[in-house]
């Protein structure tokens, strides 16, 4: 609705627009990610920040703040995986999230471990609640993706 509408029907609510819209939204909270069962499985802390563990398959994410729902960057994630190369313990690296809270890792195809295969991407950098993911995928998945959202200790 345009100024003019609003001067002849002034009972009709005008639409606050642009910026005056944004201001008058609550913020936001999102719900914190839970860690799984299995997902400290294998778990060495500290894994050496790196860009790549093979090629084939993609882990991807993007990570954000429960209160407020605002990417966070910078962040530390970890991920680690049994691939053809090795196991769980041999495949594993540290990427950061970039300006818009995402990570990305390229790796060897994942393969069975204790029966299915699996990948697995933490957090545990002190800030935030540690949070411990492990992700079930088909053989034939060349892409898997796994969001965090971090809730603050305390």
């Amino acid at each position: 609705m345009d100024e003019q509408d609003h001067a002849r029907r002034p009972w009709l609510e005008r639409e606050p627009a642009g910026d005056e819209a944004r201001a008058e939204q609550p913020p936001r909270n999102c719900r914190a990610t839970e860690s799984n069962p299995g997902g400290t499985n294998n778990y060495i802390a500290d894994a050496t920040e790196r860009d790549s563990l093979g090629e084939g398959f993609e882990i991807t994410g993007r990570v954000r703040t429960a209160a407020g729902c605002r990417p966070l960057e910078d962040v530390r994630v970890q991920v680690w995986l049994a691939t053809e190369t090795g196991g769980e313990t041999d495949n594993r690296a540290s990427v950061r999230t970039d300006e818009n809270g995402r990570y990305r890792i390229e790796t060897a195809p994942t393969v069975p471990q204790f029966g299915e295969p699996n990948i697995h991407v933490g957090y545990d950098d002190g800030e935030y609640r540690d949070v411990f993911i492990r992700r079930v995928v088909d053989l034939d998945d060349k892409r898997a993706v796994v969001d965090l959202t971090l809730a603050r200790r305390g």
